[in-house]
């Protein structure tokens, strides 16, 4: 069935499970949370994310051409902004930001990262994909009612955007011929390369009773730095930018399932707008062409 699909539309369902993934390995980071520092959550997740590239690296296309790879500049900086995005983000949170605050910024990332490609990557967006994508944008500011007050904590948000932007724009300098393992093994070794020297004196192991999540979180790391960056890859901006408004809407589920986040009207309704415009975008025959 995956076979018979374009381009796009496998660009589409590759890019929603790694959002879908990210937001999941959000629901395990704000669990670890609870419990421990961190540094501590980071380093464990993504040695763990290193550990499963490498057990699947087979199937990921091998560590030896992973290893070949001629784009070594371009994975150090996505790894640079993995671990930006990490940072800035829990750095917020503690500043007291918000959630529904945070996400609000993070997710003006889809409309900022359609408007880069224009002039750097030469993309055309239609008329009509640039009004669904204005819809999914106006569900967000429903949602959140579009209340952001600028302080100490909303500029590491708007740190954490910048970080999202740039990291989705260095996909694309990624051909075809860079192996889906280098997608989350290079950003994994930079990002444990920048940790392991201030963590090291403290560092011990999780309690065992934590460890599925740590194990569960790293998976969803690894499939989310691969997955995304691939969609980049092999879709217009144009279409899988908008993709990210998902995880919001996934984000929502599983606090509420979770955690006991009960949404707010604003909020469903919000979420709603998003869902219809990500159908719409998916229907678009304007996409269907590229």
């Amino acid at each position: 069935m995956f076979s018979i699909l374009t381009q796009t539309q496998k660009g589409i369902l590759i890019a929603f499970s790694g959002f879908t993934s990210f937001a999941l390995a959000d629901a395990c980071s704000k669990w670890l949370g609870m419990r421990y520092e961190t540094q501590f959550i980071l380093y464990w997740v993504y040695y763990i994310s290193l550990i499963i590239g490498l057990f699947c690296s087979p199937f990921l296309g091998g560590i030896k051409k992973t290893l070949q790879t001629k784009r070594l500049h371009i994975h150090v900086w996505r790894g640079v902004c993995a671990l930006g995005i990490a940072i800035t983000v829990v750095s917020a949170l503690s500043k007291g930001l918000p959630l529904a605050t945070l996400y609000t910024i993070l997710f003006l990332a889809p409309f900022l990262i359609t408007i880069a490609a224009i002039p750097i990557y030469k993309e055309p967006v239609t008329i009509k994909s640039w009004l669904i994508i204005a819809l999914g944008f106006s569900g967000i500011l429903v949602a959140f009612r579009g209340s952001v007050e600028f302080s100490i904590a909303s500029a590491y948000a708007f740190a954490a955007l910048s970080f999202i932007v740039v990291l989705s724009l260095l996909a694309r300098q990624l051909c075809h011929k860079e192996t889906l393992l280098s997608l989350s093994f290079y950003p994994n070794i930079v990002i444990l390369g920048m940790l392991t020297l201030p963590i090291l004196p403290d560092l011990s192991l999780p309690d065992m009773r934590d460890i599925p999540i740590f194990l569960l979180n790293g998976l969803f790391v690894t499939i989310g730095l691969s997955a995304i960056a691939y969609g980049f890859r092999i879709a217009p901006y144009s279409i899988i930018a908008p993709i990210h408004y998902t995880q919001m809407v996934i984000a929502v589920i599983i606090g509420y399932l979770v955690f006991g986040d009960v949404p707010d009207i604003w909020l469903i309704i919000g979420a709603s707008i998003i869902i219809i415009s990500g159908i719409m975008l998916a229907l678009n025959k304007d996409n269907k062409k590229q």
